[in-house]
């Protein structure tokens, strides 16, 4: 499935693949996001919802803004990664999981956002 979603809609779950995929609180489309104790887990998710191939995960909140680096996903295997975040409890946390198109260009596969 190659739906372009943006953030707006990610969000909101107003996409096709979005609806398709509807997720718990704390996971948008394809990207699981949990924030607790100064701390961030992130969790592509490893049940073939996104393509294979390369992404990576912006995340922002509480002053802090961060590329992490890309990473390969073949569609099976969950991908997991933890990180301090150390912000004040109350804070909200963003996070977009990005694909790198083959040819060229960026395609978002979840934005899900949390209260540490």
């Amino acid at each position: 499935m190659a739906t372009t979603i943006s953030p707006a809609s990610a969000a909101a779950g107003g996409t096709p693949a979005a609806t398709r995929l509807a997720r718990p609180a704390g996971v948008s489309v394809c990207l699981g996001l949990w924030a607790a104790y100064n701390a961030i887990l992130l969790r592509h998710l490893g049940d073939g919802c996104s393509p294979a191939g390369t992404y990576h995960i912006h995340v922002w909140g509480g002053g802090r803004d961060m590329n992490y680096p890309t990473y390969t996903y073949n569609r099976s295997t969950l991908r997991e990664f933890s990180y301090t975040w150390p912000v004040p409890a109350g804070t909200n946390i963003c996070a977009e999981l990005w694909y790198h198109k083959p040819g060229g260009g960026y395609e978002s596969w979840g934005l899900p956002c949390e209260t540490m």
